[in-house]
């Protein structure tokens, strides 16, 4: 794969907010036992890249001096724009061995689901490995053409990759499988005798709620008495006595 080549400028002595009014993203270069450099980039020229270009290693060039071997480890954009906002770049050292995330390429036909009538599940679509900088795939393929059967599965083990790249996930995590196809059958509500099923009308005859008497459904909340106050009833007793 062809280097993917980034130019930067070193930060002028302007707000984040001014470099950006001015097409600029405000960028930041570290890692490799170096001091953290504050940069600048054309947005432009960002926009450009690849989308290879956030999982490889980037050459930075600066104008003057050796180029600096990267990788994007984070760009913050405006959440309802998606401006690219800041950028951070981590230096890395291409005779040492670096932890990263690639995608998954799901590749040929499962037999499983054209001939047998299963279906097919994912698992995963990334999948996190260890290599030399310069080692980085595009990607990890997927063979589906191993699933013959329904419940066949595969598994991190059988993924072919190159013995430069150790893959980091349980080799025994399920990243493809082909299952059977279960039908979901409702079930109808069966009235019980003497209830009255939804939508119907009341039959004819039945005592219609009292009113002022609460709805079905509905909680009757008692009035609390005052203090100090007797009911007529208790009144009418009293005299009685």
């Amino acid at each position: 794969m062809e280097k993917i080549k980034l130019g930067i400028k070193e930060r002028e002595g302007k707000t984040p907010n001014q470099l950006r009014r001015e097409a600029q993203i405000p960028a930041t270069v570290y890692g490799a036992g170096e001091q953290s450099k504050s940069v600048q980039i054309d947005e432009r020229e960002f926009s450009r890249l690849p989308a290879a270009a956030f999982s490889h290693v980037i050459e930075l060039d600066l104008g003057s001096g050796k180029p600096a071997s990267v990788l994007i480890r984070q760009v913050q954009r405006q959440p309802t724009t998606s401006k690219v906002l800041n950028v951070e770049f981590y230096k890395v050292r291409l005779d040492q061995e670096l932890t990263i995330t690639v995608p998954l390429k799901f590749i040929g036909v499962a037999e499983a689901v054209t001939v047998k009538g299963g279906q097919l599940t994912h698992a995963h679509d990334e999948v996190e490995i260890e290599c030399l900088p310069n080692d980085i795939p595009d990607f990890i393929e997927v063979d589906l053409s191993s699933l013959k059967e329904i419940e066949d599965a595969i598994h991190f083990a059988d993924l072919k990759i190159s013995p430069k790249i150790k893959i980091l996930n349980p080799l025994d995590d399920v990243v493809a499988k082909a299952t059977e196809i279960r039908e979901i059958i409702e079930e109808v509500p069966v009235a019980v005798e003497g209830e009255a099923v939804e939508g119907e009308v009341a039959a004819e005859g039945a005592a219609a709620p009292a009113a002022g008497a609460p709805a079905a459904g509905e909680q009757s909340v008692a009035a609390p008495a005052a203090k100090g106050k007797e009911t007529p009833a208790a009144k009418g007793k009293d005299k009685e006595k």
